[in-house]
C-alpha cells in the first residue's frame, strides 16, 4: 500500500518545491464506481449453458489538481478486484502529470493510454455502450508509462508519444519502467464542422509494439459483455506488431454516430471495425472536445430532482473481429442499448447483445446472446 500511495503523490513530488508553494495549487479528490449485472446465454460445440453474474465493474479513486499555472496532475487507483495480483494491490489507471507550454501545446508523463481510437480517447464514463469496440479490446489499447507531446487548433487535434511498460509491472512485478518493451504511438483528428449541437470528426492513428524476445502477441475478444466467455482467440502472433486505424463520427443535434477500424499486422493480418449511432430521446447532443478528439460528459437538459425526468438515450452498434488470417475465426456483435442519465454524474444502462462466432472459432461455430446492465456513477 505504500507504493500506491507514494505513486499517488509522486505527480506532485515531482515539481519544484517553488510552483508547490506558489498560488494557484489545487488537490481534490475523484473516483467512479461501475456495478454490472449480466445473464447470457451460450449456443456454440464448446459451450453450451447460461451465467448469470454480476461484478463491480470499476471501483476507481484518486486525486488531481493543478499548481500554478502550467502544471496539473492525476493519480488513480482501481480498486474494483483482485485479479492476477491480489484483492489488496489496486492497479494503476492514469498517474500523470502535464505541463503546458502554451494555451494549446502540452507535455504529458506518466502511466496513460496511448494516443489511438475516438473510443478509447473518450472516457468510459462518457461512451454509448458498457463495453468500447471489439477493436479496442481485441489489440490491447492500454495504459503504459510513457511521453505524449500534445497539440491542437481551433478544428484539429495532435498527439504522439513513446512508452515502455504498464506502471503494474513495476509496482507488482518488479519490471523496470524501460524494459525491452516499447511502444510509439501518433494520432491526428480534424473537426471540418463543430458547435454547440453539430460536429463531424475524423481521426487517424498508428502504433508500433516491440515486445521481448520470446513473447507472443495475444489477441482474444468477448461479446461485449466483460462477463462473457472469449469467444475468439490467438496468441501465435510473435512479438512485434504494427497497428493502424481509422475513425469517424458525426452529431446533429439529438443523432450522433460513430464508426472506427483497425488492423494490426504482427505475423498475420487481422482487422475489425464498428459502427454505431444513437438517438437522446429527450432532446441532448453529445459534447466533443476538439483539443482531445473524443466526446465529454452528457449534462441532461431536465436533470431529476431540479423538475425533470434526466436525458434519455437509445442506441445500436455492430462489431465484428476477423482473425481468419491467424486460422482463429471471427466474431460479429450486434448491440442495442437504453441509457439513462438521471444526472450529469450518474447512469444507467442497458444492453442487450446478440453475437455470432465463425470459422475456427475458440469454442467452434454458434452464438451467444445476453443482457447486461450497469449502474454507474463518479465524482
Amino acid at each position: 500500500m505504500k507504493r500506491i500511495v507514494f505513486a499517488m503523490l509522486a505527480p506532485a513530488l515531482a515539481l519544484p518545491a517553488a510552483a508547490r508553494a506558489g498560488d494557484g495549487f489545487t488537490i481534490a479528490p475523484r473516483g467512479r464506481l461501475l456495478v454490472d449485472f449480466a445473464n447470457i446465454d451460450y449456443a456454440l460445440p464448446g459451450l453450451n449453458r447460461n451465467d448469470s453474474d454480476s461484478e463491480v465493474r470499476t471501483a476507481r479513486l484518486g486525486i488531481h489538481g493543478k499548481i500554478g499555472g502550467r502544471f496539473k496532475y492525476v493519480a488513480e487507483f482501481d480498486f474494483e478486484r483482485g485479479g492476477d495480483i491480489g484483492v489488496h494491490d489496486p492497479r494503476a489507471k492514469d498517474v500523470k502529470l502535464t505541463y503546458r507550454f502554451s494555451k494549446s501545446t502540452a507535455l504529458t508523463i506518466g502511466n496513460q493510454k496511448t494516443p489511438n481510437s475516438l473510443e478509447e480517447q473518450t472516457s468510459g464514463r462518457f461512451t454509448t455502450f458498457l463495453e468500447r469496440g471489439t477493436v479496442t479490446d481485441a489489440f490491447a489499447l492500454s495504459r503504459r508509462f510513457g511521453a505524449v507531446l500534445s497539440t491542437h487548433g481551433s478544428n484539429y487535434s495532435l498527439h504522439a508519444g513513446a512508452f515502455g511498460n504498464d506502471l503494474n509491472a513495476v509496482l507488482y512485478d518488479h519490471e523496470s519502467l524501460f524494459s525491452n518493451q516499447h511502444s510509439y504511438a501518433a494520432r491526428a483528428t480534424f473537426a471540418p464542422l463543430h458547435g454547440n449541437t453539430r460536429t463531424l470528426h475524423l481521426g487517424a492513428s498508428v502504433r508500433r509494439f516491440d515486445g521481448n524476445a520470446g513473447e507472443q502477441i495475444r489477441i482474444r475478444a468477448r461479446p461485449r459483455m466483460h462477463l462473457a466467455q472469449r469467444l475468439v482467440d490467438v496468441s501465435s502472433q510473435g512479438k512485434n506488431a504494427t497497428l493502424y486505424g481509422l475513425e469517424g463520427a458525426y452529431v446533429r443535434g439529438p443523432f450522433h454516430a460513430e464508426g472506427e477500424w483497425m488492423t494490426q499486422d504482427a505475423l498475420t493480418t487481422n482487422e475489425g471495425f464498428f459502427l454505431q449511432a444513437g438517438w437522446f430521446l429527450s432532446g441532448e447532443s453529445r459534447p466533443y472536445s476538439v483539443s482531445k478528439g473524443a466526446f465529454s460528459r452528457i449534462k441532461p437538459n431536465r436533470p431529476v430532482g431540479a423538475g425533470g425526468l434526466g436525458a434519455w438515450e437509445i442506441a445500436g452498434r455492430f462489431d465484428t473481429l476477423s482473425l481468419d488470417s491467424a486460422n482463429a475465426g471471427k466474431m460479429e456483435t450486434w448491440t442495442l442499448a437504453l441509457n439513462w442519465y438521471p444526472q450529469s454524474h450518474t447512469r444507467v444502462m442497458l444492453n442487450a447483445i446478440h453475437a455470432n462466432a465463425r470459422g475456427n472459432a475458440k469454442f467452434g461455430r454458434g452464438h451467444s446472446d445476453g443482457v447486461q446492465m450497469r449502474l454507474q456513477y463518479d465524482f
